[in-house]
């Protein structure tokens, strides 16, 4: 599942989501959920940890896929 599809299915504002995933700023997630930027591998296993595996490492991988960055 992508970052924003996570945050609108639990009605979470940047704020929100970046003081449960810890260690980012609301601007962080903003860019992270728009696919402006990846996570680190550090942020990604902390979101996979705050979303209960509901946006894993997979999901990242996937979109850096298809976006054609490096993963």
């Amino acid at each position: 599942m992508r970052l924003i599809d996570y945050m609108r299915s639990e009605n979470l504002d940047d704020a929100a989501m970046a003081e449960r995933v810890g260690g980012i700023t609301a601007h962080g997630i903003r860019k992270l959920k728009y696919g402006e930027r990846g996570p680190s591998i550090e942020t990604a296993i902390r979101i996979n940890e705050a979303t209960a595996g509901s946006v894993g490492l997979n999901d990242w991988a996937r979109d850096a896929a298809r976006t054609g960055e490096a993963a």
